[in-house]
């Protein structure tokens, strides 16, 4: 649940606490008054900055978290991208060898839809092309974030592309995340159903399905709790330290 805001009043001036400032229950304003006996009150919540007041939170495990913005959840997106692109590489480039032996000015495809002009040979070739690259997604899809997310203590919940960013998943409940968890919201929420909703949608629409994910991805940008699709799924957040 997000932080509740103090409520307007005169609190401790965040840039004289000799003095008092006004606060209108969401942001400091210019209105300064003497502090009785040279000091103010406490509020329940301090506002120390306009920032620190208006940064959301979320109370995970009976700890309050500062809840990540939208752009670090990019950025970590986009690097995570890279990496799995990276561990994906090998893979890629023998599916891309092997299909490069193929003569594919010869082949066509009948007016019944069959292929023609493709040797035995090719077809093992466009097989072995295909099957090798479908490996090599479930393989870093399986490994690199459930894996890195799932590691103990301080790196728990960060890919390493959150780490560098100094974000992390937590799950509502305050549990720890684990490989299973991770798994079904980076693999089969983000990248399987994500896929499918894309794949029918666009096969539907044009565009649709694309655009129903982007709009999971961009939910962040106008939730009050900071949460993409993949959050309300699975029940998890994302915060910074």
């Amino acid at each position: 649940m997000l932080r509740a805001q103090p409520p307007a009043g005169w609190y401790n001036d965040p840039q004289n606490e000799a003095a008092l400032r006004w606060w209108d229950g969401s942001s400091w304003t210019s209105q300064i008054a003497e502090a009785p006996g040279g000091g103010g009150f406490s509020p329940p919540l301090i506002p120390g900055s306009v920032a620190a007041a208006q940064e959301p939170t979320v109370v995970v495990g009976g700890r309050s978290r500062p809840l990540a913005a939208w752009w670090p959840r990019a950025g970590a997106f986009i690097i995570d991208g890279l990496i799995s692109l990276a561990f994906s590489l090998p893979f890629l480039i023998i599916a891309v060898v092997l299909a490069a032996g193929i003569d594919w000015q010869a082949i066509d495809i009948s007016k019944s839809g069959e292929l023609t002009g493709i040797s035995e040979a090719d077809k093992v070739g466009v097989s072995l092309a295909v099957i090798i690259a479908l490996i090599g997604s479930l393989t870093v899809g399986l490994t690199y974030q459930p894996l890195t997310m799932a590691r103990k203590g301080e790196q728990n919940g960060r890919t390493w592309g959150m780490q560098l960013l100094g974000i992390r998943v937590v799950r509502e409940g305050g549990e720890p995340m684990d490989y299973l968890s991770a798994l079904i919201r980076q693999f089969l929420v983000m990248g399987l159903l994500y896929g499918v909703i894309a794949g029918l949608g666009n096969a539907v629409t044009v565009i649709g399905g694309s655009i129903a994910v982007l709009v999971a991805y961009l939910w962040p940008l106008w939730d009050a709790q900071n949460r993409a699709g993949q959050d309300f799924i699975c029940s998890t957040h994302v915060v910074k330290d």
